[in-house]
């Protein structure tokens, strides 16, 4: 397949069902050929696609990043939700906005780190926008960090006083997520990053993530897996009684053994672009073949 160039980086804002501002980056190539909706992880937003989009633009796929509420540039409250559902509110008005914009080609949604619990959920419930598929990028089901003694003890204090106050640091470990110094960097100084979330939103956030290990057997779609063998940060065996239950036969899954968390920004990223590249084209084209 020749390449084509991205002719467009495009921003806009969406209007979510419960009327909060969403903002929403695509990178556009000349001729579309498949759509991926790319799902953030804890405490980023969809500028970090930027170098997925510059791999998998030239190859026909349109790359479209929402931040989910309170985080980015998105409106909503930084660090701390009442219900993770309404996460998935995002991710719907961006797959909707995907499809209406470009409806004749494949949709497919990618969720990373934390972002793959939003998108399994998600692609479980079928809304009723057609998708072609589900990719799943580091994916986590369950947290492999332990808590130091000190961050136990300002838990247990915010759970006294007050809980919906972002006062649980979410960063301080990025070389056990990425072994890229510059993007660690980028993070550190990143004023979009949400550095803090809330008590309440890391006990919202263990539940659902046992919530997603249940929708296994909802997962109909074919599904690509994509890990690394030196991932800290994902829980292992969550992952692992994930994909012994889920429901379809088309499921693909490569680990990297030298990788680290952060795939998207790793030395091993080529190769993982090029497997991730390949399974789009293939799942979209078997689509447009059915």
């Amino acid at each position: 397949m020749s390449k084509t160039s991205i002719i467009e980086a495009q921003e806009t804002l969406l209007r979510s069902r419960d009327g909060l501002s969403i903002f929403v980056r695509a990178w556009i190539p000349a001729a579309p050929e498949r759509v991926v909706i790319c799902i953030q992880g804890l405490g980023g937003h969809g500028g970090y696609y930027n170098a997925l989009a510059d791999y998998l633009a030239p190859h026909g796929t349109v790359v479209v990043a929402p931040d989910l509420r309170g985080h980015g540039r998105s409106e909503g409250i930084r660090g701390d939700i009442e219900s993770f559902h309404y996460y998935l509110e995002d991710v719907d008005v961006a797959v909707r906005w995907g499809k209406a914009t470009w409806p004749d080609v494949p949709l497919i949604v990618l969720g990373e780190s934390m972002g793959s619990s939003l998108a399994i959920q998600y692609c479980a419930q079928q809304r009723g926008t057609p998708l072609a598929g589900l990719a799943l990028i580091s994916p986590v089901l369950g947290s492999a960090i332990q808590p130091k003694l000190s961050e136990a003890a300002n838990f247990l204090r915010s759970l006294m006083t007050n809980p919906r106050r972002p006062t649980m640091s979410v960063t301080g470990r990025e070389e056990l997520g990425c072994r890229v110094s510059e993007f660690n960097d980028r993070l550190r100084a990143d004023p979009l990053f949400v550095r803090h979330v809330s008590v309440r939103f890391l006990i919202r956030l263990s539940g659902w993530l046992r919530q997603s290990r249940s929708k296994a057997e909802q997962v109909t779609l074919p599904l690509l897996v994509l890990q690394g063998g030196k991932d800290y940060v994902a829980h292992r065996p969550s992952t692992r009684l994930f994909l012994r239950r889920v429901a379809t036969k088309q499921h693909h899954v490569v680990t990297f053994p030298e990788a680290y968390h952060c795939l998207l920004y790793d030395p091993d990223t080529p190769e993982v672009m090029g497997v991730l590249n390949g399974w789009l084209e293939r799942v979209s084209s078997i689509h447009v073949t059915d």
